[in-house]
């Protein structure tokens, strides 16, 4: 249909379609004249092809367009009837896929304001299609994209780019109108269905759409070389030389919107048969995009929501009348009454009713009031204590088990239900809040892939509960799969905690995109996950489960009845009507095939149905009363809460471990011993530490050297010596513009050194780096920037001044991606990722990131790291077959950030891989085999085995770095955008498992690092990390283990990210810490620590006394025995003189007699010293021997 305004304004205001009454629309400032019209209408029938070179008629300005490619068709409009609209097939980059180009000369340098508008008709299954398109390069142009980094965009760019996205991606299956409006130097906005969607500021002018002198703009095609080409249809495409207002947008679309509207209207129907006894399911969106509301004769029995309320029993039924209204994009229709009959309600269908919806949960806090029912009197009563005027109450030290038995009289039926329910200790029980948060962006560390997962706040009550991980997402949704290693991101809306019947933790939510936006689950399901264990720590997502509704699924809750042994889930649909059904058990699973999934062969869990879930019933349970959440989005910034559950004191104790901060409790150092003179063995002595999760951890410790000074001349004997545990700080940043770092500890021939690699990342224009850097040095502090570090940098690779060839031959042109020191097979060997450039590999310049692939070179024996000569070319890492790595089948794929390590007697790499011919794929990391004395050649087939599909990670999963400790291999990993919004996440498998199996590993809910907010107004790097990440784990000095990482570094030091280091801390689960504080590694009070030192001597004596009578006086005679390997001197001292003995050989004795003069002497004892000059230090040993009283009268 050609584009007539006048015709389209009739249209709104008079046409009737199959009983559709369409309203008239306001009138508004008129629609200017469009300067390109493409309606189609003069296309050929319906399903006819429309071949590559096909002039598409302009009706505005004669300015045609004309097809290129093959696979486009002819399909029905969205006005249905005669209308025609273009398809195209969509295709990988670089296909023959059929787009079209608009003739040159539509814009110019002078042109100001512009608005570009379609009706399209998306297929899904892309991202960052264009749809249409003015301009004529990646630096200049204003566009649509149905779906890229998950939203629909219209953006302009002009040098820079400013983007008004959707909430969500295109809607799929549908006619949806959308306009990118260009206020010349102002802003750009984007309108879906007449809505706006958002509007940025921006200082671009029409001059961004001026095309080239072959086209004006395209069709279906991006100007980016690797994204897809547009799969759908499209209509009524407009471009104005002038900034259209909403008004103007919905006129523009009225024509089509219009009779999409009646469309919606006309089939909008109420779905029974008889007299009705519960709640209606009245549609509320058309199939057409129509937002479908319900007016009734009669409210009072059916609400506008479809809530019925039943005639009271022995009342007539009651007949009501039913009206249905469409809305879209700015025009309303009117559909045909339908009348609905309401049986009157009956004694039998109240008590079933009612034993449904009355449950007490299994878990509540002292103080709890006991539910009512509107029209009955509950009952109430209990086998112990705690039941006092209607509440249940415990002010003991302990959780209180009761029966609760409720009996409601209906009619002359009398209804008992007996709930088996813990009272928790008022003195010990905490609340904790479920909540999400409204995105307020990556500077906030508050991006929607954090937003949007389930977030937690402990306290004692809703009042007071102050939010976990740093006011961070703790639990995050699983995306889908679009295709192979191609996650769409899923978030979380309206989160609720409950109980299961085995007294676990369970949360369930409404599965969003990660916009935030519906992604169609919402209308009939809901996402159920249930923690592992009683401490609520870690989660497993159960699945999907369906609720038995079409007409949405808003705020799901959960609550177990332990009379029935079942749950309730309960839910308000999309116009705000109360549902609830039953369900038996939510833990109750089943794998079913969902296409693409990486896990399980394909088959993904949910909540079984069949069997297991009731028929939906209107209205609501009657449980105990939800807390007051009003305040929480007053106290925690930006929360959006779901729920809130009272926990006992043991799961709130674990939650607070798991989520919150890790503090340092206490320290102290075991006794010691050492040898006389030789403290030297001190040196090694770390100090014990513990903290309040239950972990603990060792830290070296600085000795007071005056004490320690004196220790060494003491003698055998116990003494105290003080110190100070040693938290080593390093320079922030430690190196500048060095991203993806390495330090490697390398020890050869009795020294240790340090050895530093990293990519340059100088100006964020790593693909352009001209070099391969490495850093040695004795000590880490010597390789920081601040320390000289940048002038002990050598390049072993530079593409400028040494032409680098890979040992295939290739010229390396760039990249030089994450260089990775390790041994293997005995040799020290880097892994790094090259690029080269795609047209020529024999030329150095031009390097482009689609051809990086990963390499290794080797020192030879006996080399030095620091010289260039002594390291092999670098070598392709291949297949086993002498294949690149890649996914068979998908074309070209990259491979890079590989690593190495060993488990079992084992070798293995894991990198990330992603394909880049028929789109690009997600990067994942995979793994593989390798034997350590051919490390060029992986064994076996390699296989994904973390596959990013978790909201936070955001599409991406590279840079992985195995951790081994306490049998347990973890991976961690880095994701999403290299930017402020790089993140660390972890998975772990056990040693011994099936390292090549996905199933073997287990990835933690949430991240394990991640950005640092930025307070209001500021900008600082430096001081706020943001976007960590691709990190290795080295040893320092005191074999302390350091995470050496990356943090983004625009304007620290110029633009680039910078290494940053971090001592790592291994919580009580073994999950590792990357971002302890000083003060919470070490508080100030337990920094100085004291232990108990034993000197012993090297040096043994053993002494023997004697007494005896000679002539009338006493004589004393001491025999002193040489224990030891040295010669020795040896001194007797008693009451009556000493002796000294030189030079007494091991294993000899000294022996001293000594006339006292005296006729009788007391009982005494006799010194015996020992000394000898061991190892160049003079040493003694001391004993003693008692002599009994001796008298010669």
């Amino acid at each position: 249909m050609r584009f007539r305004r006048t015709t389209a304004l009739l249209v709104a205001a008079s046409l009737t379609a199959g009983g559709a009454a369409l309203s008239a629309a306001p009138a508004q400032a008129a629609v200017p004249s469009p300067v390109l019209s493409y309606d189609f209408s003069s296309s050929a029938a319906v399903g006819s092809a429309v071949g590559a070179g096909t002039t598409l008629t302009d009706s505005a300005a004669g300015r045609s367009a004309t097809v290129r490619g093959t696979g486009a068709t002819t399909v029905a409009g969205p006005r249905g009837g005669t209308d025609r609209a273009l398809r195209l097939p969509g295709g990988a980059a670089g296909s023959s896929a059929a787009y079209a180009e608009i003739a040159p000369g539509l814009t110019t340098a002078a042109t100001t304001d512009v608005t570009m508008s379609a009706w399209l008709r998306w297929e899904g299954n892309q991202s960052c299609s264009w749809a249409y398109a003015l301009g004529q390069s990646t630096e200049r142009y204003l566009f649509t994209t149905p779906q890229c980094g998950g939203n629909l965009i219209g953006a302009v760019k002009n040098g820079s780019e400013q983007r008004a996205a959707d909430s969500g991606p295109a809607a799929t299956g549908r006619w949806s109108h959308v306009a990118v409006v260009l206020r010349s130097g102002v802003s750009v906005s984007t309108y879906v269905d007449g809505r706006l969607a958002q509007t940025t500021p921006t200082s671009a002018t029409g001059a961004a759409t001026v095309g080239t002198s072959a086209f004006s703009g395209l069709l279906g095609k991006s100007f980016y070389g690797p994204d897809p080409l547009f799969a759908g249809a499209m209509d009524d495409v407009h471009v104005y030389s002038s900034a259209l207002t909403q008004d103007q947008v919905r006129e523009d679309a009225a024509p089509a919107a219009a009779a999409i509207a009646a469309s919606d209207a006309a089939a909008a129907t109420v779905s029974v048969t008889g007299p009705v006894t519960s709640d209606l399911s009245l549609p509320t969106r058309g199939a057409g995009g129509s937002v479908l509301t319900w007016a009734s004769s009669d409210p009072a029995v059916i609400g506008t929501d479809g809530s019925v309320r039943r005639p009271a029993p022995g009342s007539a039924n009651a007949t009501v009348t039913l009206t249905p209204t469409a809305t879209f994009a700015g025009s309303a229709a009117t559909g045909t009454a339908r009348s609905v009959t309401v049986a009157a309600d009956t004694e039998a269908d109240a008590t079933a009713r009612l034993r449904t919806a009355l449950v007490v949960p299994p878990t509540v806090a002292s103080g709890t009031a006991l539910p009512t029912l509107a029209g009955y009197t509950v009952s109430w009563s209990a086998d112990g204590a705690g039941l006092s005027g209607g509440r249940l109450v415990n002010d003991t030290a302990t959780d209180r088990a009761l029966a609760l038995t409720a009996s409601v009289k209906v009619g002359t039926t009398t209804l008992t239900k007996t709930f088996r329910t813990t009272v928790l200790s008022a003195s010990t029980a905490k609340t904790v809040v479920s909540y999400t948060r409204t995105p307020t962006g990556e500077d906030k560390a508050n991006q929607d892939t954090i937003a949007r997962g389930l977030h937690l706040a402990l306290g004692s009550s809703v009042a007071d509960a102050a939010p976990l991980s740093g006011n961070s997402g703790v639990l995050f949704a699983d995306g889908v799969f679009l295709g192979t290693d191609k996650a769409d991101n899923r978030g979380l809306a309206n989160p609720s905690l409950f109980t299961f019947a085995d007294g676990t933790v369970g949360v369930i939510a409404t599965r969003v995109l990660q916009s935030g936006a519906s992604d169609g689950t919402g209308a009939s399901s809901a996402l159920v996950f249930k923690a592992t264990d009683a401490t609520a720590s870690d989660f497993t997502e159960l699945g999907l489960i369906d609720l038995g509704t079409t007409g949405g699924v808003v705020a799901p809750k959960a609550v177990y009845d332990t009379d029935q042994n079942r749950y309730l889930v309960s839910w308000t649909d999309s116009s705000g009507a109360a549902k609830y059904t039953t369900v038996t058990d939510l833990a109750r699973t089943e794998l079913r095939a969902q296409a693409f999934w990486p896990k399980d062969g394909g088959r993904r869990s949910v909540v079984v149905t069949d069997g297991n879930r009731g028929a939906v019933l209107g209205g609501s349970p009657a449980t105990v009363a939800a807390p007051d959440l009003s305040g929480v989005s007053g106290r925690v910034p930006d929360a959006l809460p779901g729920g809130a559950l009272t926990v006992s004191g043991s799961v709130a104790d674990s939650l607070a471990k798991r989520f919150g901060r890790t503090v340092n409790t206490g320290s102290s150092v075991a006794p010691q011993t050492i040898d006389q003179g030789d403290t030297s063995a001190l040196s090694g002595v770390k100090a014990q530490l513990s903290y309040n999760d239950g972990s603990t951890g060792s830290l070296g410790i600085d000795w007071n050297q005056q004490q320690l000074a004196d220790l060494a001349a003491k003698g055998p004997g116990t003494y105290d010596l003080s110190g100070t545990v040693r938290q080593r700080q390093y320079n922030e940043p430690f190196a500048y513009n060095r991203a993806d770092p390495t330090i490697y500890r390398y020890e050869r021939n009795g020294k240790t050194q340090y050895l530093f690699t990293a990519t340059d990342d100088t100006n964020n224009n790593n693909v352009a780096s001209q070099h391969l850097p490495i850093r040695v040095a004795d000590s880490i502090d010597q390789l920081s920037d601040d320390n000289g570090g940048r002038a002990r940098e050598v390049d072993l690779l530079n593409r400028t001044t040494r032409m680098d060839r890979t040992a295939e031959g290739k010229v390396i042109a760039g990249c030089y991606w994450a260089p990775e020191i390790h041994e293997i097979g005995g040799k020290l060997s880097i892994l790094f990722a090259p690029c080269f450039n795609p047209d020529n590999d024999q030329s150095n310049q031009n390097g482009q990131w689609f051809t990086v692939q990963a390499h290794i070179m080797q020192l030879r024996d006996g080399g030095d790291p620091a010289n260039p000569s002594d390291w092999s070319a670098p070598r392709a890492v291949l297949k086993s077959d002498g294949s690149a790595l890649g996914r068979p089948g998908t074309g070209r794929n990259i491979s890079l950030d590989m690593t190495y390590f060993e488990s079992g007697g084992t070798g293995y790499y894991a990198w990330s891989q992603r394909y880049v011919d028929n789109g690009v794929s997600d990067p994942a990391t995979w793994i593989a085999k390798v034997d350590p004395a051919n490390p060029t050649r992986v064994i076996g087939e390699p296989t994904p085995i973390i596959v990013p599909s978790l909201t936070f990670e955001d599409h991406l999963s590279e840079g992985a770095f195995a951790i081994q400790r306490d049998g347990r291999i973890t991976l961690v990993y880095s994701s999403s955008g290299v930017s402020p919004k790089y993140i660390v996440g972890g998975a772990w498998a056990e040693e011994g498992s099936d390292l090549t199996d996905i199933a073997s590993w287990t990835k933690y809910d949430g991240p394990l690092l991640q950005s640092v907010p930025l307070p209001d107004g500021v900008v600082d790097y430096r001081a706020y990390e943001q976007g960590p990440g691709h990190g290795a784990v080295t040893q320092d000095e005191d074999g302390n283990d350091l995470y050496v990482y990356h943090t983004w570094g625009n304007g620290v030091g110029g633009d680039g990210r910078d290494t940053r280091l971090a001592r790592i801390h291994y919580a009580a689960d073994g999950r590792p810490v990357f971002d302890l504080t000083p003060t919470e590694e070490v508080a100030p009070a337990n920094r100085t620590v004291t232990a108990k030192v034993t000197v012993t001597s090297p040096l043994t004596v053993t002494a023997t006394a004697s007494t005896r009578c000679v002539s009338g006086k006493v004589v004393l005679t001491t025999v002193v025995k040489n224990d030891s390997r040295s010669t020795m001197d040896i001194t007797t001292v008693t009451a009556f003189g000493s002796k000294t003995v030189t030079g007494v050989a091991p294993g000899a004795s000294a022996s001293g007699a000594v006339t006292t003069r005296a006729v009788s002497i007391p009982a005494g004892t006799v010194a015996a010293t020992g000394k000898a000059v061991v190892d160049g230090k003079t040493v003694t040993a001391q004993t003693s021997v008692d002599y009994p009283a001796r008298s010669c009268r």
